[in-house]
Parts: C-alpha cells; structure tokens; sequence
C-alpha cells in the first residue's frame, strides 16, 4: 500500500496537486535555529577539569555557541598553578546566555566572590539565562550571588558547609537539579552534569554522541570517588565530613 501510494504521487493525479507545494516548499527560506549560547565563566585559580571537562563535550555538540568569558584577558593560571589559559570574550561584552556554566577553584572562587564587578554580571546574565549551572565549587559563587538561597545544591564534599551557610541546603549527589539551576558535586561530576544537560536541552541522541566522541566510559579501578563509596579509613585520611554534617 504504501508504495502504491508513493507511485500514484509521483505520477498521478496527486503528482499535479503536489507540484505547487513542493515549488512553493523549494523557493521558502529554509528555517535555520539560533544557536544555543553557552557562557562559561573563567577567573584566576580555576580547577581546570571543572570546565574543560564540560568544554569538551559542549564544543563537539553542533549548534551551541560557546564562550569562555573572564573579566580580562589576561593569562590565568589554574589552582594547580601548571596550567595558563585565556578567556576568548570580557563579561563587560555579554548580557544574555541560554546557558551560563560556573567552575569552581582553590581561592580563586572567594577571591570571584569579593569581585562586586564580576559577581552582578552573574546576577544579571542569570536572569536572562534558560540554565545556570555550576561545577564542583562554582555552586559558592552562585549561592554567594544569592542564587541558591533556600534551594537544594551540591558541591565538592569538603565545603558542604559553607554552602550551607549561604543559604542553600547541601545534597550529597552527583549532580543536583532545582527549577533552572543546576550544580554538580566535585570535579569530575561536572562531565555527568554536562552530558545531562545537553540531553535535556539538545535531547539524548546528542548527548550520548558527544559522550562517544570523548569516550567517555568510565570504569575507575576503585571505589572511592563519593563519600559513600569510600572506606572510612580513607574518608578519615582526607578528611571528609559526613554529608550534611559540617
């Protein structure tokens, strides 16, 4: 039936119906979607992995554009103080996002927290933008622009407390999701985040292709990345704190 279908459409009577449609479909202008706009927020004493994780997945995702952006373009270096990058693009030049990305640091992120300049760009980027998230320790720069205040977040096990004391309630999961906010725990918890971000907004075909690209499979060969999984020798040895408990 179906083929019966398609030749009485090609060459019948449905074939001289058809043709003003498909002329008029031809000379239309295509319809192209904006890109989806991805800012994320670079400043001295970042934890690489906290953004350049989720930059590897984003930059191979077709039709999103992404941005690093810092308030100069110096040369910063990383909390490892091994590693000099550069934002591509100043703060002073950008008022909207769909999708604003903050990472976390050593004491960079106090220092970004004290930066009045900086901290009302993120307010005001934030109330133009579909998502904001953070990595890691990003999610104190958030709470301290008063972002999270009354919210369920996470961030890196070690400074539950001090999200807490912004005013937002600490969840010990990988990644955290509340209204248009989202946060991930520690470091490498921004790579789960991201790809789950790109499924809900791009949808998880792309997602999962951008998680082939990178080959992202993990399989570590132990069992202590969360304060769950760790034995309590190790939790004692570095000093993590009952989630919840400061």
């Amino acid at each position: 039936m179906r083929n019966h279908v398609r030749r009485r459409g090609l060459f019948g009577l449905g074939a001289l119906l058809a043709a003003p449609l498909a002329i008029a479909a031809a000379s239309a202008p295509a319809k192209t979607m904006a890109p989806l706009k991805v800012v994320i927020l670079l400043y001295p004493g970042t934890t690489m992995l906290d953004w350049v994780g989720p930059y590897e997945l984003l930059h191979r995702v077709p039709g999103i554009d992404l941005v690093l952006a810092a308030k100069t373009r110096d040369f910063y270096r990383s909390d490892s103080g091994m590693v000099v990058y550069q934002a591509n693009a100043l703060i002073r030049d950008i008022d909207r996002t769909d999708v604003l990305l903050v990472p976390g640091g050593g004491m960079g992120v106090r220092d970004v927290s004290n930066d009045a300049e900086v901290m009302g760009w993120v307010r005001r980027v934030d109330a133009t933008s579909r998502i904001t998230a953070s990595v890691c320790t990003g999610a104190l720069i958030l709470a301290r622009a008063g972002l999270l205040r009354g919210r369920p977040a996470t961030t890196h096990w070690a400074l539950q407390n001090m999200l807490g004391d912004q005013g937002a309630t600490y969840v010990d999961e990988r990644w955290v999701v509340n209204d248009k906010y989202w946060t991930s725990a520690g470091v490498s918890a921004g790579l789960d985040m991201t790809l789950a971000l790109i499924g809900h907004l791009l949808g998880e075909a792309e997602a999962m292709k951008a998680q082939l690209k990178i080959q992202y499979d993990p399989k570590p060969p132990f069992h202590a990345g969360s304060w769950s999984t760790a034995p309590a020798a190790i939790r004692e040895a570095v000093g993590a704190p009952m989630p919840g408990r400061s």
